[in-house]
């Protein structure tokens, strides 16, 4: 980290609880490669302190911070504007603070794009994308895939019918004009691996995505929620989850001979993105990686 002087820009992260938060060695670690004077910080901001964390956003004159667990969706209400794509997944993890004006943004559904293009080589358009889960992380990457032109959506869930509501909310950002026009499918199937219809979308899947927890440290050790048994060469296989890096799905996955796409590009392009929106420049993607790498190992040497 550089110096810190009255020149410092200051941004951080809104979170509760925030000491899990790899962010600021991420963070911190871009802008001592791009020597210019940011400074980023964790704060623990429980939901009753929020307003008057963001009004301190504009007060202090903050370049910006993230948001997370559990403010992205209570944030919204406090900001000047919203960013068209925040808007329709309803959730913002970044606040830009333009001359005063506080406008949200979200970063983990454009960082899953240009992980999965910049990483994988894979454009979602035409594609028939099978999405894991339906919460807040599975609707982001379902925008972006509808919004990235993807022929055919479907989403897996335990509880069908949260996969069917996350469907019809696709429905509408297919319907928009950020959509370009583009058309859709849209389909729910349950997420059980003995269950025909789930098989059947493995089977003619182009792009799986797992968006749920299953797997995470430490409770890595669980098996896969799909079997090697159903995937196939050609399909490639996607984790959000960053610890660790090799999943039980992508160790199936490699097993079937299909290719992988671990959690920890999402993460690092999330945040350059939003280094991006507060800076202007262009982040160094292969520095924030590496110093991801390296905090990982110091928290969980195992992992």
């Amino acid at each position: 980290m550089m110096e810190i002087t009255s020149r410092t820009q200051v941004v951080g992260v809104f979170a509760d609880p925030v000491e899990h938060t790899l962010s600021p060695p991420m963070q911190n670690a871009a802008f001592g490669a791009m020597g210019i004077p940011y400074a980023y910080v964790p704060w623990h901001v429980k939901a009753a302190d929020l307003p008057a964390a963001v009004e301190a956003v504009r007060a202090l004159s903050l370049a910006g911070v993230n948001v997370t667990i559990p403010h992205k969706v209570a944030v919204m209400g406090l900001l000047d504007e919203i960013a068209p794509i925040a808007r329709l997944i309803g959730a913002v993890n970044t606040i830009e603070n333009r001359s005063g004006r506080l406008i949200g943004h979200n970063t983990d559904a454009p960082g899953f794009l240009r992980s999965l293009t910049e990483e994988a080589g894979v454009e979602p358009a035409s594609q028939h994308v099978l999405i894991l889960g339906a919460g807040g992380a599975a609707r982001a990457i379902a925008v972006q895939m509808v919004l990235a032109g993807a022929r055919l959506v479907t989403v897996a869930n335990r509880t069908e019918s949260k996969a069917a509501e996350l469907c019809r909310h696709l429905q509408d950002v297919a319907g928009s004009e950020l959509s370009g026009n583009r058309f859709t499918q849209l389909s729910s199937v349950p997420l059980d691996a003995q269950d025909p219809e789930f098989q059947a979308a493995v089977a003619t899947a182009d792009i799986l995505i797992n968006t749920t927890a299953v797997g995470m440290y430490p409770k890595h050790d669980v098996p896969p929620l799909v079997p090697a048994d159903l995937l196939r060469p050609k399909l490639l296989v996607c984790d959000i989850v960053y610890t660790p890096q090799r999943t039980t799905l992508l160790k199936a996955a490699e097993q079937a001979g299909c290719r992988t796409l671990p959690g920890l590009g999402m993460l690092a392009y999330q945040g350059a993105i939003a280094i991006e929106i507060w800076t202007g420049r262009k982040a160094p993607v292969a520095v924030m990686k590496e110093a991801l790498l390296g905090a990982l190992k110091q928290r969980d040497p195992g992992v």
